[in-house]
């Protein structure tokens, strides 16, 4: 058990021993529950959890207290930073995040890095006000593409900037956070379902 539903069942007698393999992909926790039922089918239960040793460590120090999903994915990454919100690239995952500051749902996205080499990097008939950009390569199909992207972003306030990145997510069953590595060498926080993220120093 460790998502609250059991996840197999053994038969055993009322005294003795069984041994168990904890499955590698486990974190955190291993739960077990005892059912007894009398000869009239009532039934008693006793829940056992064990907490596990993690077998991986955080990228970054001050880490959320539980145990990451795998090790760190170190990889090429960019960043760059908008009117209203920043785009990071991940080459391991081919993934794009874009993340929004203007207070609306979803705070964050992640798209698809669709952008290859000899398709256009710009569009030259979008031309930004003084002293702001156009996103170009895969953050300016991005931008120019996905439905919402650019109005909720604005303007690119720099160019974007390639640097190396680490990316790793909690382990729970479901609605993980996940944590990139920033240009300034802090973290970025990114909650769970697009719910909101942040910048740790």
């Amino acid at each position: 058990m460790n998502s609250g539903q059991l996840n197999g069942w053994w038969e055993v007698e009322p005294t003795g021993t069984i041994d168990y393999v904890i499955p590698a992909e486990s974190r955190n926790w291993e739960g077990f529950v005892l059912f007894v039922l009398d000869d009239e089918e009532r039934v008693a239960q006793a829940t056992l959890m064990v907490t596990l040793r993690c077998p991986d460590t955080w990228f970054f120090a001050l880490p959320p207290d539980e145990c990451p999903s795998s090790p760190p994915t170190l990889t090429d990454g960019a960043e760059q930073h908008f009117e209203h919100g920043l785009m990071l690239w991940s080459k391991a995952e081919d993934r794009i995040y874009a993340l929004f500051d203007d207070g609306a749902q979803p705070a964050w996205k992640a798209f698809l890095d669709k952008w290859d080499e000899g398709q256009p990097e710009s569009d030259p008939s979008i031309v930004p006000p003084t002293g702001l950009y156009q996103p170009v390569r895969g953050f300016g199909l991005v931008w120019r593409e996905e439905p919402g992207v650019r109005d909720r972003l604005g303007w690119a306030r720099d160019r974007e900037v390639g640097y190396p990145t680490a990316i790793q997510r909690t382990s729970r069953p479901k609605y993980n956070v996940t944590y990139i590595k920033s240009l300034d060498g802090g973290v970025w926080e990114l909650g769970p379902e697009g719910s909101e993220w942040g910048h740790i120093p």
